[in-house]
């Protein structure tokens, strides 16, 4: 240790007795929020999720008297087949800062109340980084299958350069045909209103329409830059998560850089970076390189789309508890979660390569 200097010597430090630790590194994500709110479901136990489908009518039509009616039977029901995913995020920390160094009225504020705040921070960040990517392609399959596996039709590319010839272990253009095909749109381009229009329209079914519009900031600028000044789009605020939205149709469009777009593009989202790696065992350590922006529309309600959740108390974001370290006096403990996304593909549309 240097020298003190006469100032250093003869006055003290000032520490602010109840300092705020202020967020630089996360994304508060809004999506997340609402599936978390109105599409979660508990997971009592099993051995996979299963989500049952029909793809196909049965044998009939209009008839003349007399008509022989071809009574073939027909199977019309299939179902996609989910596993759990399993996410995890580490707290350690020294028995001496806890229990010695880092107590009493000193103590600017708790180590571990820190730690664990920052943990569960985490844990919603890795999952709504995951929730856009797929959970198939190598160095991927424990991440969620999401949104850029389950909205394709095994033709046309996702914002991540993939097809998906399958969702939930069943193919894509075989035995369903297009039941669970969504076709995903390059805009490549600015985004028009006509695009919204369109691709709102292709997840909409009879009274089932989008409830939910995700893009990134960027794109939610573009949006309001473009179409709000037309009174085409209104403010709104889902008063469940509280976040504020424009009114598009019956969908409100919200912001996460979540999203895939150029904020989150290659390494440009520290948290993304650290998902991967651990994700995929330092196979994946960058997320893909993006130069334009994306918008999902969602039709974010059971069971359209689901978002379960282990009933088990250390599965469903419990702590494990602190776990002391052999030789040493480390201690760790770890958030949990067992969760899994599913969603039937028609009723929903993916957008990408917007540039403005």
């Amino acid at each position: 240790m240097s020298e003190l200097d006469q100032l250093n010597v003869s006055t003290r430090r000032y520490i602010r007795e109840t300092p705020q630790l202020i967020d630089s590194v996360f994304q508060a994500d809004p999506a997340l929020a609402y599936f978390k709110v109105n599409t979660r479901e508990d997971f009592g136990g099993g051995s996979l999720i299963q989500e049952n489908f029909y793809y196909d009518g049965l044998i009939g039509g209009s008839y003349l008297k007399g008509k022989q009616f071809d009574i073939t039977e027909k199977q019309v029901e299939q179902g996609c087949q989910f596993n759990m995913k399993f996410f995890e995020v580490n707290v350690t920390l020294s028995l001496e800062d806890m229990e010695v160094l880092n107590t009493g009225p000193l103590a600017a504020f708790r180590l571990v109340d820190s730690r664990m705040t920052n943990a569960y921070m985490t844990m919603g960040a890795f999952q709504g980084i995951a929730l856009y990517l797929n959970g198939q392609n190598a160095g991927y399959t424990p991440n969620f299958n999401g949104l850029a596996e389950a909205l394709n039709d095994n033709s046309t590319a996702s914002f991540d350069g993939n097809t998906y010839a399958t969702y939930g272990g069943i193919t894509r253009g075989g035995q369903v045909g297009t039941a669970l095909n969504s076709v995903p749109t390059n805009v490549n381009g600015a985004i028009q209103y006509s695009t919204l229009e369109n691709t709102y329209g292709n997840a909409s079914f009879g009274n089932i329409e989008p409830n939910l519009g995700v893009t990134t900031r960027k794109g939610l600028a573009y949006i309001k830059e473009k179409f709000q000044t037309q009174q085409r789009f209104n403010d709104t605020q889902d008063p469940k998560i509280g976040f504020n939205g424009l009114k598009f149709n019956s969908a409100t469009l919200i912001a996460t850089r979540y999203a895939p777009g150029t904020y989150i593009s290659g390494t440009g989202d520290p948290n993304a970076v650290t998902y991967l790696t651990q994700m995929s065992n330092g196979a994946v350590t960058a997320y893909p390189t993006l130069t334009a922006e994306s918008l999902w529309w969602l039709n974010a309600r059971k069971p359209f789309f689901n978002f379960y959740v282990s009933k088990a108390p250390k599965f469903a974001y419990g702590f494990t508890g602190w776990k002391p370290a052999q030789g040493n006096t480390k201690v760790a403990g770890q958030v949990l979660a067992a969760t899994a996304i599913t969603l039937n593909p028609r009723y929903h549309a993916q957008l990408y390569g917007i540039t403005g």
